[in-house]
């Protein structure tokens, strides 16, 4: 077996190794994430723990929500038997021998190996029912990884929620890792609404075995950087997979999209919908991959990029691709549209009696609800959508507002 220190080791060779993209196109097409002042030498905030726990304790108050766990800079503590939370330099070996996402892949998953603070692990045993609510607050910088399992015939539903303690610059890396095995269904849904002085690294890989149902929903309002790598195999017969991402970006925010979809096995299905809208001087690039591997019969491969521009400063790059090895009997199609908003519907709006600004926010409040129904638990859904509505309002990337999440879609 190997040591941590040997793991560590390893991901770092591969990062000072590896290229930052190996796609020709989407590396033309690719926001800078600078990495390396972030890395190993970078220093936790002196906050105190009394401090990441009174403003916990505000967030848990204003969101209506329980916490099972609450990750920092400084410190990490769960309140749920379910969710084990390691330092780096302890965590399992024999979990380390079988991560999903090897250092040797990918630029930035090797980072993530070489430099996470934290492992959180959840694993749901055969036929295991869970609902969880993970908190991260950025004090400083804050790798981590999530690694989450489920067993035969569970059903896990996971809601993390990223938020900043401060004003500082700082750097948030999650690496996530999830495995759904047969029958087995797990949602996974992620809000980034971390401080304008903030860089997101968002990394995931997803399996989905035989009738297994995976669902991934990453949220973007906060921070000033956004770079996410992402790869999603319908790995099982009957097997399905649904990724969505959105960004809803203003001042000079930046987004970097980039995710894989894969159908290996027959009659499964892999989706993914990205969709963006953007004011100011903010860009988004929607980087939607899909590929249908030999032997995948009857499977279905879906990609929609989506955006709405704000003003004509902001930029939008949708690129989505397309690789088909086994072309009898599947499904696969890929589109993308990016346009200002509708003037026609807009108009239709106001000739109901809204006023303009009003008109606004019901059209792009629609838009951006296609994406957060997504998230088939209320609660994730409630809080997603009254941060995105207060900064359609005029907030601020990393403004919480008051949420209360009951009632807020009616019967789903």
């Amino acid at each position: 077996m190997i040591s941590y220190k040997e793991f560590v080791d390893d991901a770092i060779r591969n990062y000072e190794l590896l290229p930052a993209e190996s796609n020709e196109i989407y590396k033309k097409y690719a926001v800078s994430m600078p990495l390396t002042e972030m890395g190993q030498e970078a220093q936790p905030s002196s906050m105190l723990e009394s401090d990441i726990e009174g403003l916990s304790r505000d967030i848990a108050e204003k969101t209506r929500i329980k916490f099972d766990a609450v990750i920092s800079g400084n410190w990490a503590k769960s309140f749920n038997p379910h969710i084990r939370i390691s330092a780096g330099d302890k965590a399992d070996v024999s979990m380390l021998e079988n991560k999903l996402f090897k250092s040797s892949e990918d630029k930035f998953a090797a980072f993530a190996n070489a430099n996470s603070r934290y492992f959180i692990s959840i694993d749901a045993g055969d036929g295991a029912r869970m609902k969880l609510n993970l908190l991260f607050v950025n004090s400083g910088n804050l790798p981590a990884q999530v690694l989450v399992k489920a067993s035969n015939s569970s059903k896990i539903e996971v809601f993390e929620l990223f938020i900043s303690a401060n004003g500082s610059g700082s750097l948030v890396s999650v690496l996530h890792e999830i495995s759904a095995d047969k029958n087995s269904e797990v949602e996974l849904n992620v809000l980034h609404n971390e401080n304008r002085s903030t860089r997101i690294l968002n990394l995931c890989k997803a399996v989905a075995g035989d009738d297994a149902i995976l669902r991934a929903n990453f949220m973007y309002s906060g921070g000033a950087l956004v770079k996410t790598k992402g790869h999603a195999d319908s790995n099982g017969i009957n097997s399905q997979v649904d990724i969505s991402e959105f960004a809803l970006g203003a001042m000079d925010q930046k987004f970097d999209l980039g995710t894989f979809i894969v159908n290996t096995k027959p009659y499964s299905i892999a989706r993914l919908e990205s969709g963006a809208v953007l004011s100011d001087s903010s860009q988004c690039m929607l980087k939607g991959f899909a590929k249908v591997e030999k032997g995948a019969k009857g499977c279905l491969s879906k990609i929609t990029e989506r955006g709405i521009l704000l003003s004509k400063e902001a930029h939008i790059d949708a690129l989505p691709d397309m690789s088909i090895d086994y072309s009898n009997e599947v499904k696969a199609t890929h589109s993308a549209a990016t346009a200002p908003m509708d003037k026609e519907a807009l108009f239709y709006l106001m000739s109901r009696g809204l006023e303009e600004n009003a008109a606004r926010k019901m059209f792009i409040s629609a838009f951006i609800a296609k994406y957060i129904y997504n998230m088939k638990e209320g609660v994730a859904s409630a809080v997603t959508m009254s941060v995105m509505l207060n900064k359609l309002d005029g907030g601020i990337p990393g403004a919480m507002p008051d949420v209360t999440t009951s009632g807020v879609w009616g019967n789903r």
